[in-house]
């Protein structure tokens, strides 16, 4: 399975994959559909602040070093784990395309029900990298329980998935320094 979207320079959708609405659709996720989404800002469509910083950070970087990067990331619906790589390619006018490419499925016998917070509402946080959840201080996969669960979640970034892409940055660096340096128009 693969979906994409397009983005121009100040990061609207301007066109999704054929098989977008589908998979939208398929997990529960009509507001997500292309009729819904092209023309708007991805920013808008993404929830939770550290999550909006992320992505926010990861389109600069291929933009300015003009250099395609990968983001490993979950992304289950109510009874599926689902492992995926979303590509990040820039395009020539500033625009880039992200595509997303299914890696691993696993369904289960439980349903774990996931829904946005209302301000103001009790809710856990929810890593929107890899979808474990914190409760009492602790990371979790809400699978791993074992027992069908509704949880009520504001979105947020764990500290591991904050510290992976700098790290990737980081090894990236220390491999092609010269190209690195030039990109960055040292």
């Amino acid at each position: 399975m693969l979906t994409a979207y397009t983005l121009d320079r100040r990061d609207r959708i301007i066109a999704v994959s054929p098989e977008w609405d589908q998979f939208a659709l398929d997990n529960e996720g009509r507001s997500a559909c292309a009729d819904l989404v092209v023309g708007g800002r991805l920013m808008d469509a993404i929830t939770g602040d550290s999550v909006r910083m992320f992505m926010t950070a990861i389109l600069m970087r291929v933009r300015v070093s003009g250099q395609s990067e990968a983001v490993s990331y979950r992304c289950d619906s109510p009874t599926t784990k689902r492992r995926f790589v979303m590509v990040l390619e820039p395009l020539a006018d500033g625009g880039v395309r992200v595509t997303h490419h299914l890696e691993h499925e696993e369904l289960t016998n439980l349903r774990i029900r996931v829904r946005t917070a209302d301000y103001g509402q009790r809710a856990l946080q929810r890593c929107s990298i890899c979808c474990r959840i914190r409760e009492e201080g602790v990371w979790v996969d809400p699978f791993e329980e074992n027992r069908n669960r509704d949880l009520w979640v504001i979105h947020t970034l764990c500290d591991d998935c904050k510290q992976a892409p700098l790290q990737r940055y980081r090894q990236r660096q220390l491999r092609d320094p010269p190209e690195t340096a030039q990109a960055l128009g040292a």
